[in-house]
This record gives C-alpha cells, structure tokens and sequence, in this order.
C-alpha cells in the first residue's frame, strides 16, 4: 500500500511525541501519495521541524509526475540518517534480502533499528506470526514498530486481513507499551482520500458485534515501543482470556468486559451484598447493551472514540 497522505499525517503525529532519529528498515519499498509542499504543510501543522533536505521525486516517473516524493527523502527529512529497504526479492532495488516467512533473522539486521516501518506489507507474508517476531528482532530497545494492515473489506488485495486485537495481545504478551492503535475508515480513494480515524486502544469497550462495520475499506494503524528483550511469547485472544478469568471468579460480568470505573461496574459494586440484585443489575446491563449495540450496528457507529479527520 505504501504511505498515504493520511498514514504521513499519523507518522507526524507519531514524530511530534518522540522525535525520530537513527535508522528505520521498511518492510518493502514505499510508496509515499504526497507531494514536497504537503509533506512540509503536515508538519507544520503538527508542529514537526523537517530536517532540512531537498525532497528527490518518485522513483516511479508515473508519480513523480504528480509531484509525490520518494520514500527515502521523506523518511530523511522526519529525521533518520540510515534507510534500509529489505524485500523477499530485488524487484524494487531493495537493500537487504529478507523473507518474513523464513525462521531467522539475519544477526547483522537483529537489534539496528529506531523504527520499523510497515505500510502495508504483513498482509502478504503468508506467515504472519513470523512476520510479526522478525519485526520484533529487528527493533532496538525503545525503538518503535509501526504497522497499517487491511482489517475489513480488503479481498484479495493480501492473505489476510486482521482485527486490531492481533497487534493489542501479541505486543502486549511481549512486553510492549502501545501508543497507537486506531481503526481508520478510508474511502475508496485510499492514498488521497480523507480518512477517519477511532481510537481503539483507550475505548471503555473494544469488543464490537459483528456486522459494526460499514461496506468502507478499515485499516488498523498500531504503535508499538519495544521493551529490552523479545521474549517471543505466543498470545491468547484477550477477550477469552478475560472470560475464562471471569468464569473462574464467578464474575457475572460480560464477555466484552466491563470497563474500569465505569457506570456498569459501580452498579455492580453497589449490589455485590446482594446475590439477586447482583443477577438483576448484571441481566439490566446485558439488555441495555444490547439494545445500544444494535442501534450502533444499524447506523455504523462504532464505541470508539473519534481522533479526527485527515
């Protein structure tokens, strides 16, 4: 997929919490939607100072000829001195030959890297969880990883698409602290079009029906800043996790859980002396959800909450 105008406005954001600087390896060659002025225009706007530097075109004449810059010149101009390109061929003059859906890393790319960058390119590797564990060895300790993966209404554009509960549980299983995880609507104009982004990590509830979503394209954006070991651990879907837990403690609570400190659990706390108010409160709670969900899924409205348009 590469870089669109949007996913640019994101890595500023990203940027404007935590300078870049260092080496970044992208997954891939990447194509970048946005020209030297928008480039520049994004980062004033997020209040992002540029390294100096003179943006280079495209190297695709097609694209260079609507003024979009390369991926190189961008990735120089947020700040980073080293860009290395691997790809599982050289079809687009990569730098390192890599297969994500190989067993080892190679030692000399293991621990190099401020950023790894994947705009689009895990939902081709057939292997996904290796994809994700390579992503893992290539990071420094406190490095990022950054990831924009088809979620919904993507066939055949890879092997998969995915829910942002797959990055949620497999980088907190192995000690990451997520910044970012947003589910993003994009229109059919996927690399100039306006995106809507929601914010899926601070959500009180992230479990959602099926059928919530629209007939857009959607795209899970993540964040992730590594720890100082990859312990390569194996996640379980946090959502049956929480059940099992719950079962476990006789808790009534849903399987979407009830979020911390909201109006559901103090309910909850307040009849706990009481085993019957317990079961009344907890089937009140079940109903009102889903009557509030269906009314969601009718009109598309997702219980996230809304980052912007950009």
């Amino acid at each position: 997929m590469g870089l669109a105008r949007a996913a640019i406005h994101l890595l500023l954001q990203e940027a404007r919490r935590r300078p870049m600087s260092g080496r970044v390896v992208t997954l891939g060659s990447q194509h970048v939607y946005a020209t030297a002025e928008e480039v520049e225009s994004m980062a004033r706007g997020q209040g992002v100072t540029l390294r100096h530097h003179n943006f280079e075109p495209h190297r695709e004449p097609a694209l260079a000829a609507r003024g979009f810059v390369s991926d190189r010149s961008l990735l120089t101009s947020l700040g980073f001195s080293d860009i290395v390109r691997v790809d599982v061929s050289n079809y687009e003059a990569c730098d390192e030959i890599l297969d994500l859906n190989g067993p080892e890393t190679p030692p000399a790319l293991q621990g190099q890297f401020d950023l790894v960058l994947d705009s689009g390119t895990l939902e081709h590797v057939f292997d996904f969880p290796a994809a994700l564990r390579h992503c893992c060895r290539l990071v420094r300790p406190g490095g990022r990883i950054v990831h924009l993966t088809p979620s919904s209404n993507c066939v055949e554009h890879g092997f998969y698409s995915v829910s942002p509960t797959l990055f949620y549980d497999f980088y907190r299983a192995n000690r990451h602290e997520l910044a970012d995880l947003f589910l993003c609507r994009i229109p059919i104009d996927l690399p100039r079009g306006e995106w809507q982004v929601f914010d899926y990590l601070n959500a009180p509830l992230r479990m959602i029906p099926i059928g919530m979503l629209d007939q857009s394209i959607w795209f899970t954006w993540s964040v992730s800043i590594a720890p100082d070991r990859f312990d390569d651990s194996t996640p379980q879907q946090g959502f049956y996790e929480q059940t099992w837990r719950d079962a476990d403690q006789n808790d009534l609570k849903d399987a979407g859980g009830i979020a911390e400190g909201g109006k559901a659990e103090r309910l909850l706390k307040a009849v706990q002396f009481s085993p019957g108010l317990t079961r009344i409160s907890s089937s009140a709670i079940g109903k009102w959800r889903t009557f509030v969900n269906a009314r969601r899924v009718r009109r598309h409205q997702l219980p996230y909450p809304s980052v912007g348009r950009f």
